[in-house]
Parts: structure tokens; C-alpha cells; sequence
């Protein structure tokens, strides 16, 4: 049965390593950044905060196989520890969904089986994280649908998704919890998609805000709008590094716009997506 994140899973010519840690992220890192494989997808954990850095996932829609939600599926790893996973107590009595990073939709394929493991594995509470409901029923969910939607023959991606974390973020430790837990509600989450075009790699990279108040260093996020990005504002958001060319990739790193004393300069961008007509797939014109 396959198992675990594959970083050649787009071809042996596309490889999609996992990111480096770096700074607070790497130092707040379970286990040093130690990788924990499930079914079709793979975790590094956050210690202090006891939820995911971020949930890597291949995905294959021309593998789906349709399997049945149930609720009863929500568990703790026992090589993860509970001691450092929120568990059901964090989401009972209070407006929180258990919100998904790597969707259990998006690792159901393959065969019977192995979609069946894959769909218990996506209920571990490793791969949940503290998400308003609103945001939860929201565009975020629809992203990936999207893309596979906006390509012509592939069917094939690697998709990273996480929270941003800020240190101002509020804890939460349950409804009866006592102050001191380290589980803090996440300013908003991340989001990459990587593919290919005509043999070509493609990186797609997306925030959103969950947080309902402003914080001045980011007040440029409006709550639950959707944003497309470049990749290198994932790393400024998240402390994680990846591998140079994958920034190359990514069509809003070609955005340019002009300046009259500097002429054409590269700039971070960020673009609104409120539907799948909305998702820049490709560079500008020069």
C-alpha cells in the first residue's frame, strides 16, 4: 500500500521536495522537524502549539474512489503522542470546526482499500486544526477543485497546506480548560499547489485571514477572503523554505509592475480569487 508524501510523485523531472524549517518554525519543530507518514500524505508537527507545521498530500483524480464520511473516525496518533495533539476537547461547545488541512476527499483514491485507510487517516486530529466554522464551509475548501478543474489533461498534484501562526494569537485551551496550553487559534492558513502544464511545473499559492481582528503588520488580508500569492510569501508567512526553482514557478513571481525611477521590478502580489476564473494559471505578458 502506498504511503506517505512522494516528492516525485508529479515525475522523476518534477521533483517537489518536502520545505525546510527555518527560525521560529524549525525551533518550535517536534522531533526536529521529524516527518510522520500517512496514507497519501504526510506531517511535520508544531510542538508548542500541538498542531500540524504543515499536512503535504499527493493527489490523483483519476484514482478517486468515493468513500462514505462518518465522524467516528477522529483519533490520535500514538507515534505523534497525545500530549502533543489538540484533541476533541478544544472543539466541543464553541464555534470551531475540526477543519481538515489535508482533505480527506483529496487521499481517497487508489484502490478500495487504501482509500479506506487513507479516509481514517485524514480524520487524525494531526491533521486538524482550530478553524471558525464559516471558513471551514467557505472558498478554502473549494481551491483544489478548482485547479484540477482549470487543467487540461492532468489530473495529478501535490497540494501543502498549514496555518500561519503569529505569536499575538489568541489561546484557546477549551471551553473548561485552564490558561497555559500553547494551543493557540491560528491567524489564518496557507496553501500550495503544485503540477504540471505540457510538462511543465506549476506552483499555486494561496492565503486566507481567519482571525477577526486586525493586527497592524497584517492588515492587508481581509477576514476570509481568499488570496492567490506568490510562494515566497508562504515563506515570509510561515517560515518554511523551498527549493529555489519552485518559486520560478509559481506565475505571480513574474508579475511586474512599473515604477518610474526603477522601471520593471518583480514585487510580491497578491490577487483575490472569489472564483475559479479568479486562479492565474499562467504568467503575465512581458
Amino acid at each position: 500500500m502506498s504511503t506517505g508524501y512522494d516528492p516525485f510523485f508529479l515525475g522523476e523531472k518534477h521533483e517537489v521536495p518536502l520545505p525546510l524549517l527555518i527560525g521560529k518554525t524549525a525551533q518550535d519543530a517536534l522531533h526536529n522537524g521529524k516527518v510522520y507518514d500517512f496514507t497519501h500524505f504526510s506531517i511535520v508537527m508544531n510542538q508548542r502549539r500541538k498542531c500540524a507545521i504543515y499536512s503535504a498530500a499527493c493527489v490523483d483524480e483519476s484514482r478517486m474512489v468515493q468513500i462514505p464520511r462518518d465522524n467516528k473516525s477522529w483519533h490520535f496518533d500514538p507515534r505523534i503522542g497525545e500530549e502533543n495533539q489538540a484533541g476533541h476537547e478544544y472543539y466541543a461547545q464553541n464555534d470551531f470546526d475540526k477543519g481538515h488541512l489535508t482533505r480527506r476527499k483529496d487521499v481517497c483514491w487508489g484502490d478500495r482499500r487504501e482509500a479506506e485507510k487513507a479516509n481514517y487517516d485524514s480524520f487524525c486530529y494531526a491533521n486538524i486544526a482550530l478553524q471558525y466554522h464559516h471558513f471551514n464551509t467557505g472558498i478554502w475548501n473549494c481551491l483544489e477543485d478548482w485547479v484540477l478543474d482549470g487543467l487540461e489533461n492532468e489530473k495529478k498534484m501535490l497540494v501543502f497546506t498549514g496555518p500561519i501562526c503569529k505569536e499575538e494569537d489568541e489561546e484557546y485551551c477549551g471551553v473548561h480548560g485552564e490558561p497555559g496550553c500553547q494551543i493557540k487559534i491560528p491567524f489564518g492558513f496557507w496553501k500550495c499547489v503544485f503540477f504540471t502544464v505540457r510538462q511543465k511545473l506549476t506552483s499555486l499559492s494561496f492565503v486566507i485571514r481567519q482571525r477577526p481582528d486586525r493586527l497592524h503588520d497584517s492588515c492587508e488580508y481581509e477576514r476570509l477572503e481568499t488570496y492567490q500569492v506568490p510562494l515566497a510569501v508562504i515563506t515570509k508567512e510561515t517560515e518554511l523554505l523551498f527549493m529555489h526553482s519552485l518559486y520560478e514557478a509559481n506565475p505571480l513571481y513574474f508579475w511586474k509592475r512599473l515604477s518610474p525611477a526603477a522601471g520593471p521590478i518583480n514585487i510580491p502580489e497578491q490577487h483575490r480569487i472569489q472564483q475559479p476564473s479568479d486562479i492565474v494559471f499562467g504568467r503575465e505578458p512581458e
